[in-house]
């Protein structure tokens, strides 16, 4: 799901400044947000395939950025990462608390993937926040593509924290 697509649908992108893109790989997402005006940070442990005007890029993993940042954002977007982390509902805490608007997602138990990452139970997650600063709560079950061309069930859960 497109964050900005849905933060605009959602009628809480307007007014936002800075972002930060947690895990940007080819930095798209990033800078469809530079090109709205805002000020855009990126982190990825992997380095940009190629600078993107408007963008800055650290090449760092979440879990040492958070330990050595300082700023707070308008808007934090992490997709497609936290199944990667061995503390998903840390970095969560973590990143929202840096956060006015958080979007996120994560695996869910049903995703082919559930055995070999970590997965979060879409309930567990709605658990960690009041019920009021969440804005979005929705769940895929689809078969599709991964980045290595191989086809999967994925089960991803999406949140839009608005805190």
């Amino acid at each position: 799901m497109n964050p900005i697509v849905l933060l605009k649908d959602l009628s809480i992108l307007k007014g936002n400044r800075t972002v930060l893109d947690v895990g940007t790989k080819d930095g798209a997402i990033a800078k469809r947000f530079a090109d709205l005006g805002m000020e855009v940070d990126t982190i990825d442990i992997h380095p940009l395939p190629e600078p993107i005007e408007g963008v800055n890029f650290e090449q760092i993993g979440v879990d040492e950025f958070l330990e050595k940042n300082d700023k707070q954002y308008d808007i934090v977007v992490c997709r497609h990462v936290l199944h990667l982390l061995p503390n998903p509902k840390e970095v969560i805490e973590k990143l929202n608390g840096i956060a006015d608007i958080f979007f996120f997602t994560c695996f869910g138990p049903q995703d082919d993937w559930a055995d070999r990452v970590s997965i979060l139970e879409h309930d567990e997650v709605l658990e960690m926040f009041p019920k009021e600063t969440v804005r979005h709560r929705s769940e895929a079950f689809q078969y599709g593509t991964t980045y290595a061309g191989d086809t999967k069930f994925w089960h991803i859960n999406t949140f839009v924290i608005k805190n």
